[in-house]
């Protein structure tokens, strides 16, 4: 490389800015999504149940976030949301609905067809190369991940 140091963190951090707006603005709008809760109701396929505190702690955001998130998938019916006897909402448990496993479908399906649409411009060994390294990287993330949240990478946090 012509370039004595090249950081990989910068051009992931912003491309993945820029994804994200994309993705919002032309993936998750039209078919009345965003992607909170795309990724809610895709936990909630996986775990079939879960607290909302421990949605919180995976998709990430603020409790307020989460609650007008769970809200809104529940108004439409994606997810359906189980408080205790106590009505205490902090032990309520929130499963994805018949209805919220339907949507989930319509997104993979429209998903796929974007996904096919890029990936037309990468080779085989192009994608290979990406999905290895994309593969690595979020391995080192996990391994990291308390040292990210509590900032105590050097040169990372200032």
């Amino acid at each position: 490389m012509a370039n004595s140091y090249y950081s990989i963190i910068e051009p992931i951090l912003f491309m993945a800015s820029r994804l994200e707006v994309i993705a919002s603005r032309c993936l998750f709008r039209p078919i009345g999504m965003n992607i909170s809760g795309v990724k809610i109701m895709s936990l909630l396929c996986r775990k079939q149940s879960m607290a909302p505190k421990e949605i919180m702690k995976l998709v990430g955001g603020t409790k307020s976030n989460i609650s007008q998130r769970l809200d809104y998938l529940e108004k439409k019916g994606y997810v359906k949301i189980y408080k205790n006897m106590t009505g205490d909402k902090r032990k309520s448990s929130v499963k994805l609905t018949a209805a919220g496993k339907e949507k989930l479908q319509e997104i993979k399906s429209h998903f796929k067809k974007v996904k096919l649409e890029l990936e037309s411009n990468f080779s085989q060994e192009e994608i290979e190369r990406h999905f290895a390294f994309f593969n690595k990287l979020n391995k080192i993330i996990d391994f990291k991940e308390k040292e990210f949240s509590q900032c105590k990478l050097k040169y990372f946090c200032k």
